[in-house]
C-alpha cells in the first residue's frame, strides 16, 4: 500500500504501510532531534531529548487563520486531533509510524484509493509538518510566506506541552540610567518565550521584543534568545524567576526579577463613550488593580481599586470601600458601572483605525474606524480607478463565534457585514457589486 510522504529531498514512495506500522511502539524518543533552522523555530540543545507522546498545541494564526487546536500522541503511537484539550471531539485520529526520522500519521479513515496522511519531523520538543495536515474537513497548509517579507516563511508547528508548570505571564521592572522599564515575559507551549519591554510611564509601541526557547534544569531556568547563546537563570522558592534580559538592543543584559502576573489574562485597556459624549478609560493591571477615569466639560473623575473575575462576571472594589459592584466581561466587551453611570467598554484591540486590502488580486483597499460609542465608519476604494465603492456608517456589535469572536457591522442603510476578530486583525467579508471579497484589516 502506498502512502504519500512529502519531503523536500525525499521520493514519494515508502517501503509500505506495514513496514511503517511495524515501527509503531518502537519510535526512538531518546534519539537526537532534527536540527532544523527556520524563521519561527529555535531548536533545543542537541543533548536534550523528549518523548514523542504527549499533548501539543497547533496555532495556525501565522498561516492565515485564527485557529488553535490540539494533538495528543499516546504511548502506543496512536493520535487524535481535537478542538479542545479535553479531546472530547475527534477531528482526526489514527496511527503514527516512523522511518529514518520522518513520522507518518495514517488516519483511520484512510484507504488505498483515498490516502489520508500527514508527515512531520521533530525539532526539540516540537513537531514541524512537511505536508498538509487533515483536520476535520479541512486540510491545513504546512507553510506560508510572509505577505510583506517573502524571506520569512511560517511553518505548521505542533508545540509540545513541556515544563507546563512554568507557563504563565511574568512581570519585571528595571531602571537603567534613570529610565524605568517594564517587562512582560510569557512562557508557553513548545518551551517558547516572548519578552516585551516598554517605558514604565510610556504608552505605545514596545521598546524591545525578544523571542526564544527555554528549558528547566534543576533549580535553573535557561533561556536561548533567537540567534544567541543560552543564558543561565534561576527559579526562586516562591516561583519568581531571575533572568538576564535587556530593555533595548543598545543596553547590556542584567539580572531582573520576574514575578507571576496574577491577572495577566484580564490585563488591558478598555474604552467607552456614553450618549452624552463623555469618554471613559478603564485600565486593568496585571495584579488585580484597576484605574477608571472619565472626562467631561464640567470636570473629570478618577477612581482606583481592585478587581476579580469569575467566569464572565467581573467585580470591582473601590479603594477605601467594602461594598463591591459587579459587571460582565466577555471577549472584547466589558460592561460595568462607575461614578453612578453604566458604561459599555470595548477592548483597545478593536478600537481605532483599521485598514487593508483584498486577499486576492483586485486593487481594493478598505479603511474602517471603530469608536468607543459602538459606532463605525467604512470606506472601500478602487485604487486603480480611484473610485469610492463603499462609504457607510453605523453600529457594530461583538459576539462569540464558533472559532473566534465576530464583529457585525449594521449600517444605517440596513446593510449587514460580518467578520472575524483575529489576533492579527479583522478578517472581514465585504460585498462589492454582488461579489464577496475577503479583507484583512490591521491597525
Amino acid at each position: 500500500m502506498r502512502r504519500k510522504v512529502i519531503r523536500m529531498t525525499m521520493a514519494i514512495l515508502l517501503i509500505g504501510v506495514m513496514s511503517l506500522l511495524s515501527a509503531c511502539g518502537q519510535s526512538k524518543p531518546e534519539e537526537p532531534v532534527v536540527d532544523t533552522v527556520q524563521s519561527q523555530e529555535q531548536p533545543q540543545k542537541a543533548e536534550e531529548t523528549f518523548e514523542l507522546h504527549g499533548d501539543y498545541a497547533i496555532d495556525i494564526t501565522d498561516l492565515g487563520m485564527a485557529l488553535k487546536f490540539y494533538l495528543r500522541i499516546r504511548e502506543d503511537n496512536t493520535f487524535v486531533l481535537s478542538a479542545n484539550r479535553q479531546f472530547s471531539d475527534d477531528r482526526g485520529s489514527g496511527t503514527i509510524g516512523e522511518l529514518d526520522g520522518t513520522y507518518l500519521m495514517i488516519y483511520s479513515d484512510s484507504t488505498p484509493e483515498h490516502s489520508k496522511t500527514a508527515t512531520f519531523e521533530r525539532v526539540g520538543p516540537n513537531l514541524i509538518f512537511r505536508s498538509t495536515l487533515p483536520y476535520g474537513s479541512a486540510n491545513i497548509s504546512f507553510e506560508k510566506e510572509d505577505e510583506e517579507n517573502p524571506e520569512i516563511v511560517y511553518y505548521l508547528m505542533a508545540d509540545k506541552y513541556v515544563y507546563e508548570e512554568y507557563y504563565d505571564t511574568y512581570l519585571g521592572y528595571q531602571s537603567v540610567d534613570g529610565v524605568k522599564y517594564d517587562y512582560v515575559l510569557d512562557l508557553g507551549a513548545g518551551a517558547r518565550y516572548k519578552l516585551v519591554s516598554d517605558y514604565a510611564l510610556g504608552e505605545g509601541l514596545p521598546v524591545y521584543e525578544e523571542k526564544g526557547s527555554f528549558r528547566v534544569s534543576g533549580g535553573n531556568m535557561l533561556i536561548t534568545p533567537e540567534g544567541e547563546e543560552e543564558l543561565m537563570g534561576s527559579i526562586l522558592e516562591d516561583g519568581a524567576l531571575e533572568l538576564d534580559v535587556k530593555p533595548k538592543n543598545t543596553v547590556d543584559r542584567t539580572k531582573v526579577l520576574f514575578r507571576v502576573a496574577t491577572t495577566a489574562e484580564h490585563a488591558g485597556t478598555w474604552h467607552a463613550q456614553n450618549e452624552a459624549g463623555v469618554r471613559a478609560l478603564l485600565d486593568l493591571d496585571y495584579f488585580g488593580g484597576y484605574t477608571f477615569t472619565s472626562s467631561a466639560e464640567d470636570g473629570s473623575y478618577r477612581e482606583e481599586g481592585t478587581f476579580e473575575v469569575t467566569q464572565g462576571t467581573i467585580t470591582f472594589t473601590k479603594e477605601g470601600q467594602e461594598l463591591s459592584t459587579t459587571g460582565t466581561k466577555e471577549g472584547y466587551v466589558l460592561k460595568a458601572s462607575f461614578d453612578a453611570q453604566q458604561w459599555n467598554f470595548y477592548d483597545v484591540a478593536i478600537q481605532g483605525q483599521f485598514s487593508g486590502g483584498t486577499m486576492v488580486n483586485e486593487a481594493y483597499a478598505a479603511n474602517m474606524q471603530l469608536e468607543a460609542d459602538g459606532t463605525y465608519t467604512l470606506e472601500i476604494l478602487d485604487q486603480e480607478g480611484d473610485l469610492v465603492l463603499v462609504s457607510e456608517a453605523g453600529l457594530f456589535t461583538i459576539t462569540a463565534g464558533p472559532m473566534s469572536y465576530m464583529i457585525t457591522l449594521n449600517a444605517e442603510d440596513a446593510a449587514v457585514r460580518v467578520g472575524d476578530i483575529w489576533p492579527t486583525g479583522l478578517n472581514m467579508t465585504f460585498d462589492i457589486s454582488g461579489t464577496n471579497y475577503s479583507f484583512l484589516l490591521t491597525k
